[in-house]
């Protein structure tokens, strides 16, 4: 038997010491405060006189009695819990405790994990330390094993064993290392948070490896208990993210939210979220911010927090130092749809002269925008793939492409900035007349309902004809399974007819249509026949544009004629905004869908050629990274894995929708003191009705006559639910989103911008809506 004091073990002794001795033993070389001990090593004849004299000297009236088993806590398996640990003992039981952590190498569950894993026999070694009676105690992971760009912080009352035996749940504080945020609650302060925090650093740097700390806090002081290597698969979910100070920066989700809303896989983001930051670019540089596109760093604007798509406001911004007619306000009502408070801006102010120069470039770009649907049905002629049975050179034939997917976000964005820039035109004549904001959002609601020709509206104008020219053929229809009613739209033919007219039309639109990996419409019918099956069980009366809008009679209480003149001229403008921006947005999605069916092509290639183990891999590459695995980067394909099971954990996150600094996933505000939740109106009208929260399509399958859905976002793809639904309640949204257009075309209530309404409300909750207001209130 041999006795080492922790701090002094020999090196050449670290392989046969145990993981969890060598951690400690390294730490205290490296300056780390851990209590004070020992190891006793060739533990088979324990000498008791050694043993006390080296207890004798920790000068502790209690220590801790923990295995280190030499192959315990090593960078394969851990072994953790297999072995016995024992706190609180005092002189008169010491031996007795170690005698029995000894024992436990030979117990029936160590043998059978050592079986399971095939780990051989081991030595036992023994640590005994100073008992620290912790205050508070958990664990630190420099990598959160589920986003391993977050260091990790667990946290319990008392002794952390309590965290390691799964006795009590922790409280969780993983945070970022590339912008750190203060963070506390009732259980760390956020002094202790910091420490725990820069001493994970401090041990990631030191180690050059991931580690897996056990430690307690008493008085004040921070104590290391155990270090152990990270078994478990790093996830890392913010690969893609900016590696920058982000601190002042004001990020939102509203407008790209709603275009590409949750998680986008690498392919979508390094190819439809590429072309629309460079869509940003391309206005920014025809307004004079930039020389070029190409002045500012692709994917900036647009920018990937945990795989989920935000504007970075603050480059937006900078437009309010070059152009003379922009202003911060303006672009928060363009793409936020309200006004908010913004941080400094980042360029310095260019002189007059050259902010006036070009505000008149940007308003021949925005007056450009009537002229982009031409564009647009251009342009679609002028993409063509290679037919052919290479990969390589129908990737080549992709990648010639690319810059018409780009070319395609130049015209819609011109469509977007010309709606934009009349509506928030429109915004600040009437901001004066409106003291009640909410009531303002109703008014401009109305406003925006009864629209005619919206290409959205279409689809469930003709969905609705589809499901009645069934139930009036096939009386059994509201029985029929949507495995049925696919059968009948291909085999009646008049049926057929209306339902190919609506594919040819509307084929290449579904749920999160702008990601690479969504099947459209055309090629996934089965989503549309459950939407049948909702129609033909909730019909609905269409009474889209029915209800004319006097515009004149409705700006009856400004008294300037001529200002109420120009409100008419304004709103007529942005209404018929609204229709070519939805044509444009229509047209971009069809580029998008002619993408997707190459890659698919690509993929099934890809697969034949042994490159990748699936097709559904392709989509977690970038394009530039496909054409390195063509060329010969084998390793790309396990890198496709690792971001799959990323992908997983980043559709299960939530965001706030307007954030200072950097957005954190899973924040929610409680519920205010009245009992209101609050949004923004979009489309008017009060109900009431039992909740139904909806995150997939399958969800909203089981969506019943009368209920009101709530869901994170609405894009084109869930239109078809608005048939059954009473209202409509959003985490993300805006007066002009494409959910907010159909809904007041057929007089759906919708509030958008309800932070955190999937969490708050529940399946089955009975809430009243006042649409008009903005308001929702939970009766039971």
């Amino acid at each position: 038997m041999n006795i080492y004091r922790l701090g002094t073990v020999p090196e050449e002794l670290y392989d046969s010491i145990g993981g969890k001795a060598k951690g400690l033993d390294m730490l205290v070389r490296r300056g780390f405060e851990i209590p004070h001990g020992f190891v006793i090593t060739d533990t088979e004849n324990i000498d008791d006189a050694a043993v006390y004299a080296a207890f004798d000297a920790l000068n502790v009236p209690q220590v801790s009695v923990r295995s280190s088993a030499s192959n315990e806590d090593q960078s394969g398996v851990s072994n953790a819990g297999q072995y016995e640990t024992y706190l609180f003992v005092n002189r008169e039981n010491l031996i007795e405790r170690i005698r029995q952590c000894v024992q436990s190498l030979h117990a029936e569950r160590v043998t059978e994990y050592a079986r399971h894993f095939d780990l051989g026999s081991a030595k036992m070694n023994i640590v005994v330390q100073q008992m620290i009676d912790s205050d508070c105690a958990g664990v630190l992971f420099t990598a959160d094993p589920n986003n391993g760009s977050n260091i990790l912080i667990e946290a319990v009352c008392g002794q952390g064993e309590n965290l390691v035996s799964g006795q009590v749940s922790a409280h969780r504080y993983s945070i970022s290392r590339k912008n750190y945020r203060p963070c506390s609650d009732d259980m760390l302060s956020a002094e202790q948070v910091r420490l725990l925090y820069d001493t994970a650093k401090q041990i990631r740097t030191g180690f050059g490896e991931e580690k897996d700390i056990e430690w307690a806090i008493h008085d004040g002081r921070l104590y290391l208990l155990q270090m152990r290597p990270i078994t478990t698969e790093i996830i890392d979910i913010e690969e893609f993210d900016r590696d920058e100070d982000l601190s002042k920066h004001l990020f939102t989700k509203r407008n790209v939210g709603e275009m590409m809303p949750g998680a986008v896989t690498p392919l979508t983001l390094s190819t439809s979220a590429k072309a629309i930051d460079y869509g940003m670019r391309y206005m920014l540089a025809k307004a004079g911010v930039y020389p070029s596109p190409e002045a500012e760093q692709p994917l900036r604007l647009i920018s990937s927090i945990s795989g989920h798509l935000f504007f970075d406001m603050n480059l937006l911004y900078n437009m309010y130092a070059r152009v003379g007619i922009a202003n911060p306000q303006s672009m928060n009502l363009s793409i936020m749809g309200e006004y908010h408070d913004y941080p400094p801006i980042e360029q310095p102010f260019a002189n007059p002269l050259v902010r006036a120069v070009n505000s008149v470039k940007f308003m021949r770009y925005v007056l450009s925008g009537h002229r982009a649907m031409k564009r647009f049905d251009q342009l679609l002629t002028r993409v063509h793939f290679a037919d052919t049975s290479s990969y390589d050179e129908l990737y080549q034939s992709i990648d010639a492409n690319i810059a018409l997917l780009n070319e395609s976000l130049i015209y819609h964005y011109a469509s977007s900035s010309y709606s934009g820039s009349a509506s928030s035109t429109l915004y600040q004549i009437l901001d004066p007349y409106f003291p009640d904001k909410k009531e303002y959002q109703s008014f401009l609601s109305h406003l925006l309902s009864n629209i005619p020709n919206i290409e959205s509206a279409d689809i469930l104008s003709r969905l609705q004809q589809i499901a009645s020219l069934i139930c009036k053929q096939t009386p059994q229809a509201k029985v029929m399974s949507a495995e049925q009613l696919l059968e009948i739209v291909h085999s009646d033919p008049q049926v057929n007819q209306l339902y190919s007219a609506f594919l040819k039309r509307h084929g290449h639109r579904c749920i999160k249509e702008a990601e690479m990996r969504n099947k459209p419409w055309r090629e996934d019918e089965l989503p549309l026949m459950n939407y049948l099956r909702s129609i033909i069980h909730s019909p609905m009366n269409l009474s889209q544009g029915d209800e004319q809008i006097d515009l004149r009679q409705a700006f009856a209480f400004i008294p300037k004629p001529v200002l109420r003149r120009v409100a008419v001229a304004f709103a007529k403008r942005a209404r018929q905004a609204v229709v070519d921006r939805e044509y444009t947005k229509s047209r971009l999605i069809d580029i998008i869908d002619r993408f997707k069916t190459q890659y698919a092509r690509l993929a099934e290639m890809l697969v034949e050629a042994g490159l990748l183990n699936d097709a559904d891999q392709i989509y977690f590459l970038t394009h530039e990274e496909i054409g390195q695995l063509i060329a010969g980067n084998q390793t790309l394909s396990s890198v496709a894995v690792r971001r799959r099971k990323a992908y997983a954990v980043q559709e299960e996150l939530t965001f706030d929708d307007i954030y200072i600094g950097k957005p954190i996933a899973d924040h929610c505000d409680e519920i205010p003191d009245d009992g209101l939740l609050r949004g923004v109106p979009v489309s008017n009208g009060t109900c009431e009705g039992v909740v139904r929260v909806i995150y997939t399509a399958d969800d909203a399958n089981q969506l019943q006559k009368g209920e009101i859905m709530v869901a994170r976002f609405t894009d084109i793809g869930w239109t078809p639910y608005y048939s059954v639904v009473n209202g409509l309640i959003t985490e993300i949204g805006s007066s002009l989103s494409h959910g907010a257009v159909v809904a007041r075309e057929y007089g759906l209530p919708t509030i958008v911008n309800v932070k955190g309404a999937t969490k708050r409300l529940k399946n089955g909750d009975r809430i009243c809506m006042d649409a008009s207001k903005g308001t929702v209130t939970i009766v039971a």
